[in-house]
């Protein structure tokens, strides 16, 4: 088995930016006492980037972030994601102390697209283009000379929640991640559900509001285009602007800086009274709270959790969030509901991905 990693460049990357769908994924079962794992964080927009090298017990021993601004193209991505892989995967790194050959035994990749795990294709992203039925689980594969299992960031998340986070032990948890989109992902009695076609859990794709903004995908009215990161972002500075009160109260709290605001200042800024920042927040408790509740009868999880940049507000998103489902759901459908925060944070995806790579060994 190979063991070192193609280190930096693009050299190969052309040979699967076009390559046939992936053969049914097989991961395998191997009995291992010895070896690493690596997991992979790859963002729509190229924003987190992350790489990490784990033991068996999917304890990270190193880790490598490098964003982008922004991802112009596939090669550009996955050139800089080989560059991380060699720092963690460097042989120096894996070596145990012991007269064992190092091994990577498995990849787990946590992607922020449309994804057909089951072939380890990406099926797109929403924020970049170029990666069309790209076989990513392929890619790595060859590239680290293990088998490689892909999956959608918020499927991996909710994976990691329920292994090692604030879901061990639920029946079932449904994890939204709440970022520069919106994702979900179903983890029933252990496993990943994932739908006829791999996209169960796309709550970010909710039709919430007729005539509502146009979301990522192009069709307007969508969850994601009112309650994510960047929807909360812009909408807060779109209706400031109209307001010099408001406008003068984000350039205190973002000492100018006011493109960085973040949502729980915009929280914050409610709970102190700023009409616009109640505005925004009213619709964010409005639009999740339907769509959550919709989750409830549709799915009836244990646990509802909130994870990704959007969820920082903590209590003052959840406890709102928690009175709509009371309020608009069947008794007997939320009387053991639980909605709380993520308990891996912003380490979510990555180790979602490292848990991927763990399920089979």
């Amino acid at each position: 088995m190979t063991t070192q990693p193609t280190s930096g460049g693009t050299a190969g990357t052309e040979a699967f930016a076009s390559g046939q769908p992936g053969a049914q994924r097989t991961s395998g079962n191997l009995l291992a006492t010895e070896g690493f794992v690596v997991g992979i964080e790859l963002s729509s927009s190229g924003a987190r980037q992350s790489v990490a090298l784990a033991d068996l017990n999917g304890t990270i021993l190193h880790r490598v972030r490098r964003p982008l601004e922004y991802a112009p193209d596939t090669q550009t991505v996955l050139g800089l994601l080989d560059e991380m892989i060699a720092e963690v995967a460097h042989p120096d790194r894996l070596r145990t102390g012991r007269n064992i050959e190092p091994r990577i035994l498995r990849v787990g990749v946590a992607v922020g697209g449309l994804v057909e795990a089951r072939e380890g294709l990406v099926k797109r992203f929403h924020h970049t283009p170029g990666w069309i039925n790209f076989p990513l689980q392929d890619y790595f594969a060859e590239k680290l000379g293990a088998p490689c299992i892909i999956d959608n960031n918020a499927n991996a998340a909710a994976l990691g929640e329920y292994v090692r986070g604030v879901g061990q032990g639920e029946r079932g948890i449904f994890y939204v991640g709440l970022g520069r989109g919106i994702g979900g992902g179903l983890v029933i009695n252990g496993r990943i559900f994932r739908g006829a076609t791999c996209t169960a859990g796309e709550i970010g794709h909710f039709f919430v509001k007729e005539d509502g903004p146009i979301c990522s995908c192009g069709q307007a009215g969508h969850l994601e285009a009112i309650a994510s990161v960047q929807a909360i972002v812009r909408t807060m500075l779109d209706l400031s602007s109209e307001y010099p009160e408001t406008a003068a109260t984000l350039q205190r709290v973002t000492e100018g800086d006011t493109e960085h605001i973040s949502v729980d200042q915009i929280f914050r800024l409610a709970e102190e009274g700023d009409p616009i920042a109640q505005r925004v927040v009213h619709d964010v408790y409005h639009y999740l709270g339907m769509a959550l509740t919709n989750i409830v009868h549709l799915v009836n999880p244990s646990m509802i959790i909130l994870g990704g940049p959007g969820s920082s507000p903590g209590e003052r998103l959840i406890a709102p969030l928690r009175e709509r489902i009371q309020k608009y759901c069947l008794p007997e459908a939320s009387q053991s509901l639980r909605i709380v925060q993520s308990a891996l944070g912003p380490e979510a995806n990555l180790l979602g991905a490292v848990t991927l790579a763990l399920q089979d060994l």
